[in-house]
C-alpha cells in the first residue's frame, strides 16, 4: 500500500505542476528530520485514543505515515529519470494519459517500484519501536518484539533466540529473492550510457 501511494505521488510530483508543490515537498522532507523518539509519546496517545492499541492496524497506519515520503522522493527520482517525450508520444499515438502511465511509464519504473518496495518491506519488517511501544499481546507481537522476549533480566536464551533470527529471516530473504531482478535491473540501468 505504501509504495501504492508513493508511486503515484511521485509520479504526481515529477510529472504535474501543480499551487504548493513545493510547499507539499517541503513538509514531508521536514518530516523526516524529527527523531523517531520524539514523536513516539504523541503518536502513543493518538493510537490509544482511537482504541488501536495492541492492534496491528494501527502499526499498519503508523508504517505507513512513515515510510511514504521517503518513498516518494525515491519514486520522483525514478520518474524524473523517464523523458516525458516517452509519455507524450504514447499520447500522441492516441492513448490516455492512464493509458501511458501503464503500457509505457509503468514496466520503466519495475526497478524504481522493486527497489521502493525493498525499502519499505526491509523498514516495516525490522522495525522495534513502534511495535514495542503500541503492541504488547502476543499474539499481535512482531518478530523484533517477539525476539526480545528471550531477554530477561538474569539470562538471554541464545539458543531459542538465533532459531527465532534464523525463522524471521527467512520472509526477508524469500521476498527479496522475488524482487531480486527489478533490484538488479535498477542499479544497472544507469551503468552503461548510450
Amino acid at each position: 500500500m505504501t509504495t501504492i501511494f508513493a508511486a503515484s505521488a511521485g509520479y504526481a510530483f515529477s510529472r504535474f505542476n501543480f499551487g504548493g508543490k513545493k510547499i507539499i515537498i517541503a513538509v514531508m522532507l521536514i518530516t523526516q528530520m524529527f527523531p523517531l523518539l520524539m514523536i513516539i509519546a504523541p503518536i502513543y496517545k493518538v493510537v490509544a485514543s482511537l482504541g488501536l492499541l495492541n492492534s496491528l492496524t494501527s502499526l499498519i497506519i503508523v508504517y505507513t505515515a512513515f515510510n511514504i515520503p521517503f518513498a516518494t522522493f525515491l519514486m520522483q527520482s525514478f520518474f524524473d529519470g523517464i523523458p516525458k517525450d516517452l509519455e507524450e508520444a504514447a499520447m500522441m499515438d492516441g492513448c490516455s494519459r492512464f493509458q501511458a502511465l501503464r503500457k509505457v511509464i509503468f514496466p520503466l519504473t519495475l526497478p524504481g517500484l522493486g527497489a521502493t518496495l525493498g525499502f519499505v518491506f526491509t523498514a516495516a519488517w525490522s522495525e522495534l519501536l513502534f511495535a514495542l511501544m503500541l503492541i504488547s499481546k502476543n499474539d499481535t507481537m512482531t518478530f523484533p518484539v517477539g525476539l526480545l522476549t528471550f531477554v530477561s533480566k538474569f539470562s538471554v536464551d541464545w539458543g531459542q533466540m538465533m532459531a527465532a533470527g534464523v525463522l524471521a529471516l527467512v520472509p526477508s530473504c524469500l521476498f527479496f529473492i522475488f524482487i531480486q531482478r527489478y533490484l538488479v535491473q535498477g542499479l544497472t540501468s544507469g551503468a552503461v550510457k548510450g
